[in-house]
């Protein structure tokens, strides 16, 4: 117990941390050992959010007391107030989720837990951590492959023959999680399993693309039969069945679920009940956790500030039709199963959103969990907006896109996306889907096209890609730094009057910037001052993929280039251009469909009338990069060897960066294998967590899925 005096130092210290308040307007305090209808002072608070949100009026704060844990389902929180933080502790859980008893034992396996739970058990966790629905096959060996061709409905696969057991009907009423095609899942269940090899799928799950190919990895769930794994659960009938994990104890776990209202297994995660719903409610130092659906709508403009959005299975924030303008800022993203950021707001409305100084780690990541079709399994989708910023964001692991922009005029600037496509292909870190977007100065690293248990397809992680399904156009892309792209560093097809210009660009699989043709060939852009640079031995991630039959034998893979562009086509202009390539690749340039290549500028000009050797030059060298992913200038030594800048100047011992700008160096010799590039941050962004928290806050750390060394802004004396 603290003394009133205390009491009244840590009241005084949150009021003057909050900011001044209207005249009328009052604080409400929440706390786990509240009472609802007590006063809602710090001395009284109240239990429940519902409770004290149904007391303020405009201009109110509502206050959760740090280190507890608030359900809140369907909540709406109104609009013009606040809800924040207090005392000490980590930052306090608003959840979705319930504790569950496991007290008895399954008659089948006595290593198995059970306990009552009425509804649907959508997702589970053991002492705070994630645990799989139980499967076949298992995770660790891996996914089935379909074997028919374009059946959109139906899996035949004679591995299906070999599961222990097996007989006609065993799977009818269980489902399949299907990477039906190169760039999304489908979750479906089984209407029937006859014959044995053979699964009809409900065609209600079907996403309407008609697409489906041999060779597809998928696996079967929501069957109590596949119970046969630790650290797998099933619910059937009112009950929960887990087996522990192996690292938890079963005498003591901790198991939380989040249920749905309803049994149907095809529900929309969307048409599920949101967590919390905002008419213009700011919150702040607030950790949204486990949801099944949305956790945090915002229907009007609001403010969401240092908050932590964790292991949410659709959606962590939707912004809606009313939203504009809002800001999301200083937050963290974290295993959210589907989308972190997503949402369609009306054009008519103010410009401004922001998205600004974020971390989003593992969005999409769950193999099979983000959702049905497309646009899935992403960082931040800005479905609609008026002139949004994207800005000074860390991506970390996302499934399918870090960004995606579905609507004219956004920015996406100085941002460092890692590892973005790591569980789908067919797009790229950053993807757009619109007309006149600024993309400048971000960080673009190992992009990764996943394609180990997809279809056979091609290898289409890109770093940046305007898509070509419609006459897009006035795109600007400039001063932005890509490595180790799983395809393109910058992929431009059928796009018109872009700039694209100051990139730079480094070991990319097929070629630093690829420019293709439609319908229409006279493309229009103006292409200046890039360094598009290849590699080889190429030093990107390598990872299992299926390419047999449309990559690989009987098709050669063709040496990486530094440019690759289809004729004929007319792409604008294209000058000052800094080609780099090693001299163990055939070509420097290649030209397509025929893959001529060419290794000087004169070859390259003389057959491309858009192609200019005006500040253009050729170095037949090996190459590394230095990049500043920080804020400030910073200045970076040179690594040890003979350096020189691509066009013979020396290096110095130290190269000068401005922030979010990178410097090639080439040399003669071998450049070693790792580290594959170099950073002014120091951080390994190869590591499989490099960051925890967001740029400019490196100091917070997680622990057993919440924040710890977190002191709190409002600590009580």
């Amino acid at each position: 117990m603290v003394g009133l005096r205390g009491l009244r130092v840590a009241f005084l210290a949150v009021a003057a941390s909050l900011g001044t308040a209207t005249a009328d307007a009052r604080d409400w305090f929440v706390a786990p050992d509240g009472v609802d209808g007590a006063a809602g002072t710090l001395v009284e608070p109240v239990a429940t959010i519902a409770h004290a949100v149904g007391r303020t009026g405009a201009g109110d704060r509502v206050l959760l007391q740090r280190g507890g844990t608030y359900h809140a389902l369907d909540l709406n929180t109104g609009s013009s107030i606040s809800v924040a933080a207090y005392g000490n502790g980590a930052r306090p859980v608003v959840t979705g989720s319930t504790r569950v008893n496991l007290s008895g034992t399954w008659g089948s396996n006595p290593s198995v837990r059970t306990g009552a739970v009425s509804q649907r058990v959508v997702a589970c966790y053991v002492d705070g951590r994630f645990v799989r629905l139980a499967r076949w096959p298992n995770v660790s060996s891996g996914f089935l492959r379909n074997d028919n061709d374009n059946e959109f409905d139906r899996i035949v696969d004679a591995e299906l023959t070999t599961r222990p057991g097996v007989a006609t009907g065993r799977w009818t009423g269980a489902q399949v999680r299907w990477r039906k095609w190169s760039w999304w899942w489908e979750t479906r269940p089984i209407a029937q399993h006859s014959p044995v090899n053979t699964l009809e799928l409900d065609p209600a799950g079907n996403v309407g693309i008609n697409l489906a190919d041999p060779g597809s990895g998928y696996f079967i769930d929501n069957d109590l039969d596949e119970l046969d794994a630790p650290g797998e659960w099933h619910w059937q009938g009112g009950v929960l069945y887990l087996y522990p994990p192996v690292w938890a104890d079963p005498g003591t776990m901790r198991v939380d679920v989040v249920t749905s209202t309803s049994t149907d297994l095809l529900v929309d995660h969307e048409a599920e009940p949101v967590g919390v719903r905002t008419s213009g409610t700011s919150f702040e130092n607030i950790h949204f956790s486990r949801y099944y659906g949305t956790a945090l709508a915002i229907n009007r403009p609001a403010t969401i500030t240092d908050c932590t959005f964790s292991e949410i299975e659709s959606t962590a924030i939707h912004f809606t039709w009313d939203s504009q303008p809002f800001t999301i800022t200083r937050s963290v993203f974290r295993d959210v199963r589907n989308i972190a950021i997503r949402g369609w707001a009306d054009l008519a409305d103010p410009a401004g959103s922001l998205i600004e100084r974020n971390l989003f780690l593992r969005i999409g990541h769950e193999p099979g969990y983000g959702g049905n079709g497309p646009w899935h399994a992403a960082g931040v989708i800005v479905g609609q907006a008026t002139a949004a910023i994207v800005r000074l964001n860390r991506f970390v692991d996302t499934g399918y896109a870090g960004i995606i922009l579905g609507s004219d005029g956004q920015t996406v600037e100085k941002n460092v996306f890692v590892r973005t496509m790591g569980t789908l292909n067919d797009g790229g870190a950053v993807y757009t889907n619109c007309n006149a977007s600024v993309i400048r100065d971000n960080i673009i690293l190992d992009t990764i096209g996943d394609l180990e248990y997809s279809h056979e397809w091609w290898p289409l992680g890109h770093g940046i890609w305007p898509e070509f399904l419609s006459d897009f156009h006035d795109t600007v892309i400039t001063g932005n730094t890509i490595y180790g792209s799983n395809g393109h560093g910058i992929f431009l097809p059928n796009n018109f009057d872009c700039t694209v210009s100051d990139n730079v660009i480094v070991d990319n699989r097929r070629a630093a910037l690829g420019l293709y043709v439609d319908a229409d060939p006279n493309q229009g852009h103006v292409i200046t001052g890039n360094t598009l640079v290849s590699v080889e031995p190429t030093r990107r991630i390598d990872r299992p993929e299926n390419l047999s039959h449309w990559w690989l034998p009987p098709y050669a893979e063709p040496d990486p280039v530094a440019l690759e562009y289809d004729a004929p086509g007319d792409y604008g202009s294209m000058s000052h251009t800094t080609f780099v390539a090693p001299t163990t690749v055939a070509g420097v340039i290649r030209k397509e469909p025929d893959g001529t290549l060419f290794n000087t500028l004169g070859e390259w000009t003389a057959d491309a009338s858009w192609a200019s050797s005006t500040g253009s030059l050729i170095s037949r060298s090996n190459a590394t990069l230095l990049f500043n992913d920080t804020e400030g200038a910073a200045v970076m030594p040179v690594p040890p060897g003979t350096w020189t800048f691509p066009d013979g100047s020396a290096t110095g011992a130290t190269v000068s960066l401005q922030p979010f700008r990178s410097a090639v160096l080439v040399t003669t010799t071998a450049v070693p294998a790792t580290p594959p590039y170099r950073s002014a941050s120091g951080i390994d962004w190869r590591a499989d967590t490099p960051v925890e928290t967001y740029l400019g806050n490196d100091s917070l750390v997680f622990s057993d899925g919440f924040e710890s060394g977190d002191t709190g802004m409002w600590a009580t004396p």
